[in-house]
């Protein structure tokens, strides 16, 4: 769990840089239009409901949405800024000139502005996984923005830079048709150019985007109407959207079918499942939830584990169930694949290897079917889930299913953290209640018939997913709060959640590796009690990381976008949201290094020295800065209103005196209207800073309260207000008395002294030893006897009594060696020294036999031929009897020496 090191820092406060990023005041527009073109529905619109996305990043660069223009921005470079400006700050305050406060309502250099065309309020951002495509998403129309490069965009100026702005989907994604829901980078995308977008009317577009190509953003490549793919029996069915969706029939299937969230099952890396990255979970506003896999974009570019991962499951899942229909098309689509030669592309840089791009296979189609609704709470369950987002887990992958005992190193991405088998489903509820659940059978891709079955097919076997722990966030939320999940930097099991109370850390771990553990066993006698185990257990850690006022959502642009975790090696480890038009952050400990580590790692105690800023339990409870409200140091927009909106007939009645009439009573109603509601967020600011100062007065009467005690504390060790110290070797009478530092310093010097005369005793009774016994060995030297002990106990023969009889010589398997090499020597050079004698005469017959005959063979050979072998053969035998008897010689010596 990431610990809170420090809340929003200086240099993103007001009057720093890195606050103008985020003040309304400093608005340039650049030809945009402003929220007041979009409040309270002007136009008969409602008001927007969903997900508020409008902080995006690229590394440590930041694209935040404010008064609808999108602004872009460096953090390592506004934190510079603000340190210089610091700087010559504490120069000028030397030669007492004044302070540098230039900036605090303009921008003067710290963002600049993406200037484009956009006709609607901005909701959501999201960037392409590789850093080119910036996806602006409004309640119903999305555009694509070209990013520049971070040198051009960083150039020191303030001036606005025009981008190039595609719109998406310019027929279909309209005020006319259905609203846009979410857009999401497809994970195996070739080099991040596949979009996807998910309308409420649960409509499903696939973009295959070209910027070469004009056509790529008017035309989706794949469209699925989930209404229609939902009763579709065959592949003959037409499951397209429809162009237009007015005058649409009611149909009980299209009941329920409202789409509030969606994201993938996965990231595309090579330590993850291979169906995850294909797999698109869709969250439904009555609380089901539905998966497609696999969809792909007509070329897509895979990790390094998929195909092989995917031919070996599929492989295996063919030969269990032969009798079903989905692992046989499985088997159709991976060998359309396996037989394909793929496409090498050349990488992002010169420095980057190529890509392999594959073609989507055709058969058995590039619709899948519909998998769903999942089951999450029981049956027996009254309770009604308003989902607003949904975070899925992927599974991680069989490394050894896949590879079967071959190196992984080569092929897995590595850091890979160890997680669970089965994917794990975190769903929010709008009134901020988490749900865990658990995909135990996983999702594999499955497609539709063909053709219309002649028969009725068996109603679908029911998918349920295994729920684990729930979770309450906060209650009383407002009507219109959207809790929205944000991924960890550091884990894929670790996630943030942002709602309008504050963000949210959640954390995995407690019960990870424990229930990884359970399902690879096989034992399914007692799973249930076990599983029950688990969900009882430590559970899911969950922390508080920022906490907001309510007063500050006075209009719903003020409510608070879902925050961005970034890990950079100037910042760290630090967490970014906006709230009420301010910035709102927090700089986290980094992942797995205690703040304790910082301060004692690589010190001795020779060369510490004590330093106050290196105290870590002095630190005093962490606490937020207080930001003022954006209503203390806003301009009234009075003056604009009677300089702008009033008509020149109403502008005479200014400067006339007050009479009773209708023109007068319209004039004082609406700026009445303007006074009313800038005097309510001034009187709300202004008792929440009373409260605020209350607070403060309660926290500082503890602090003083607590030095009281510590102060305290010190007095009675000192001794100033107990009895007095008395000097030991004084009787009572003649005693002398000290008090308070003295006699505080007598005790050091008296323990002082205890310790040093311990230490000398030590030392002298370690010399006294050392001088009776020898040297003192070393731990390398005494290693080094116990080896030899061992190849004595192993080569020398060992003696021992057995029941008061004779020794008995028990040997191990080097001595019995030994003894059979020593053994055979013994009879070849016997056989030698008879092969060397003279044959008997051939007539005398006498104790013939097969060896005398076998003998007087072998005379028959040459006897220079003959005289040479058995030379060889007894120099052979003599270096090895050398050998051996010098190898028994050698360890008789170390066992002396031991001894």
């Amino acid at each position: 769990m990431p610990k809170i090191i420090s809340y929003t820092p200086s240099w993103l406060s007001r009057p720093s840089p890195g606050f103008q990023l985020f003040s309304r005041q400093s608005s340039e527009r650049g030809g945009q239009r402003g929220p007041a073109q979009f409040e309270n529905g002007s136009r008969g619109e409602k008001k927007y409901s969903g997900h508020r996305r409008t902080i995006a990043r690229r590394g440590t660069e930041v694209f935040v949405v404010v008064n609808n223009e999108i602004r872009w921005s460096d953090l390592c470079m506004l934190r510079d800024d603000w340190e210089e400006q610091e700087q010559g700050n504490r120069e000028r305050r030397r030669q007492g000139k004044p302070l540098e406060r230039e900036g605090i309502e303009t921008n003067n250099g710290s963002y600049r502005v993406l200037q484009f065309t956009v006709s609607e309020q901005i909701q959501q951002l999201s960037i392409s996984p590789n850093g080119i495509f910036l996806a602006i998403l409004t309640s119903h129309t999305i555009h694509v923005v070209v990013l520049p490069d971070p040198s051009h965009l960083g150039q020191g100026i303030s001036e606005p830079i025009r981008v190039k702005a595609f719109t998406v989907g310019p027929i279909v994604h309209v005020l006319s048709q259905s609203r846009l829901v979410l857009a999401l980078w497809h994970p195996y995308g070739v080099n991040g150019n596949c979009l996807i977008t998910i309308t409420a009317e649960a409509v499903i577009r696939v973009w295959e985007l070209n910027r070469d190509n004009r056509w790529s953003f008017d035309s989706p490549e794949l469209a699925i109407d989930l209404k229609k793919l939902a009763v579709a029996a065959s592949q003959e069915e037409d499951t397209a959207p429809q162009r237009s969706s007015r005058n649409r029939g009611f149909s009980t299937d299209s009941v329920g079918m409202e789409v509030v969230s969606a994201c993938f099952g996965g990231s595309g890396s090579s330590s993850e499942s291979a169906w995850a990255g294909m797999t698109l979970w869709i969250a439904m506003q009555d609380g089901d939830v539905y998966a497609l896999c696999p969809i792909l974009p007509s070329t897509w570019q895979p990790s390094s584990t998929v195909i092989p991962s995917l031919s070996t499951s599929i492989v295996s899942n063919v030969f269990v169930r032969e009798d079903e229909s989905a692992p046989r098309d499985q088997f159709q689509w991976i060998s359309t694949i396996d037989s394909e030669e793929p496409v090498l592309l050349s990488g992002a840089n010169e420095f980057s290897p190529q890509i392999e791009v594959y073609s989507r296979p055709y058969d058995p189609g590039s619709v899948p079917r519909l998998q769903g609704p999942f089951q999450i709470l029981p049956e027996d369950s009254e309770e009604d889930l308003e989902i607003s987002d949904i975070y899925v887990i992927a599974a991680n992958i069989d490394e050894e299913e896949l590879m079967d005992g071959e190196d992984t190193h080569s092929v897995f991405e590595s850091g890979s953290e160890e997680g669970l088998s089965a994917s794990v489903v975190c769903l929010i509820t709008r009134s901020g209640s988490l749900y865990i659940s658990l995909d135990l059978d996983g999702i594999e891709g499955e497609w539709l018939p063909r053709r219309k079955p002649r028969h009725i097919l068996p109603p679908p076997q029911d998918l349920s997913l295994v729920p684990f722990e729930l979770i309450q966030t906060s209650k009383g939320f407002p009507a219109d709060e959207w809790p929205t999940f944000s991924l960890d930097v550091d884990s894929r099991y670790s996630f943030f959640v942002t709602h309008g109370q504050g963000v949210y850390f959640f954390s995995l771990d407690p019960w990870l590796q424990g229930l990884q553990s359970e399902l690879r066993n096989t034992s399914v006698s007692g799973s249930s009690f076990r599983m029950n185990v688990h969900r009882d257990g430590p559970g899911t850690l969950s922390e508080k990381i920022l906490e907001f006022e309510p007063i500050i959502f006075s209009e719903q642009a003020d409510f608070p976008t879902a925050c961005v975790v970034l890990q950079d090696s100037d910042i760290g480890y630090f967490l970014l949201t906006s709230a009420g038009g301010q910035p709102q952050a927090a700089t986290l400990d980094k992942p797995g290094v205690l703040i304790s580590e910082i301060y004692t790692s690589d010190l001795d105690e020779e060369d510490y020295s004590y330093n106050p800023e290196q105290n870590v339990l002095a630190i005093a409870p962490l606490r937020s800065a207080y930001q003022p409200p954006e209503s203390f140091w806003t301009q009234s927009s009075l003056p604009a209103f009677l300089d702008k909106q009033l008509k020149s007939r109403q502008k005479k009645v200014l400067k006339d005196e007050i009479r009773l009439s209708a023109v007068t009573l319209d004039l004082m109603t609406e700026a009445h209207r303007i006074l009313s509601q800038e005097c309510y967020q001034f009187g709300v600011a202004a008792s929440n800073l009373f409260r605020r100062c209350e607070r403060l007065q309660l926290e500082l009467r503890h602090q003083i309260s607590t030095v009281n005690e510590a102060a305290n504390r010190i007095e009675k060790l000192l001794g100033e207000n107990e009895d007095d110290y008395r000097v030991k070797g004084e009787d009572e009478e003649g005693s002398r008395k000290e008090k308070g530092i003295v006699a505080l310093e007598r005790r050091f010097k008296d323990a002082q002294t205890r310790q040093e005369n311990l230490v000398e005793r030590y030392r002298r009774l370690n010399r006294q030893v050392a001088r009776s016994g020898g040297n003192i060995l070393s731990e390398k030297e005494q290693q080094w006897f116990a080896e030899v002990a061992k190849i004595q106990d192993e080569v020398l023969e060992k003696k021992f009594q057995k029941d008061d009889k004779e020794e008995e010589i028990v040997l191990e398997e080097p001595c019995q060696r030994y003894k059979e090499v020593e053994q055979l020597s013994q009879n070849l050079i016997a056989r030698a020294k008879e092969a060397v004698k003279e044959p008997p005469p051939r007539h005398e017959k006498d104790n013939f036999s097969e060896d005398s005959l076998s003998i007087g063979r072998r005379v028959e050979i040459p006897p220079d031929i003959r005289k040479a072998k058995v030379d060889q053969v007894m120099h052979l035998l003599d270096r090895e009897s050398a050998l051996v008897e010098g190898a028994q010689l050698k360890l008789e010596k170390l066992s002396l020496r031991i001894l």
